[in-house]
């Protein structure tokens, strides 16, 4: 008994401390190919020339869930630029998540990390951790626990990232992910 609180101190603790976005590696991304709710691939290799918010989470994490509504509104007032926000739960099912993102209205993609491989290569040991890649593909910032992606500052440095040279314009996004839960079948995809 004593040992199960003991470990459940040291996650409650990482989980719940407030995040902060941090200057990235500009390291290239590591490999991410997961299937959405629906069954269909998404590599993060198709987005190149567009700024991902990759986002690792959880349901039963308490800041993953504060953190989603922050997450959604960011990528509708940066979708213009070129912002897209990716999802990657961490091992829960489709029936679990699926009421999930339809209760809080999200509108991004949510791929599922089924054995929990993606976030061991990316280094997501700590529940929310989010990655902003670069147009090139490069991790340009991080942040372990959950953000408040609503500040100006933080919506400032994404869209910093998002206006760099080489930024696919968003005039030629094309759509092929689902976009709100259950608003829209329409999806979206990235123009090479």
């Amino acid at each position: 008994m004593l040992i199960v609180a003991s470990l459940a101190g040291l996650v409650a603790g990482p989980l719940a401390a407030a995040g902060k976005l941090e200057r990235g590696s500009g390291a290239p991304v590591p490999p991410l190919m997961l299937r959405d709710l629906d069954g269909r691939e998404v590599r993060i290799e198709s987005f190149r020339g567009r700024t991902v918010v990759v986002n690792f989470w959880a349901t039963w994490c308490a800041p993953c869930v504060a953190e989603m509504p922050s997450l959604s509104r960011l990528r509708t007032k940066l979708a213009d630029a070129g912002v897209e926000v990716i999802g990657v739960n961490l091992q829960e099912n489709v029936a679990r998540i699926r009421p999930f993102a339809e209760k809080l209205g999200l509108d991004f993609p949510i791929v599922r990390d089924h054995d929990g491989s993606a976030s061991k290569t990316w280094g997501a040991r700590v529940f929310p951790t989010t990655f902003v890649v670069g147009p090139d593909q490069r991790i340009e910032l991080i942040a372990l626990g959950e953000v408040d992606w609503d500040s100006p500052a933080i919506e400032s440095r994404v869209r910093a990232i998002a206006a760099r040279p080489g930024a696919t314009p968003s005039s030629r996004r094309a759509e092929i992910f689902p976009t709100p839960f259950p608003r829209s079948s329409l999806w979206i995809a990235a123009v090479s």
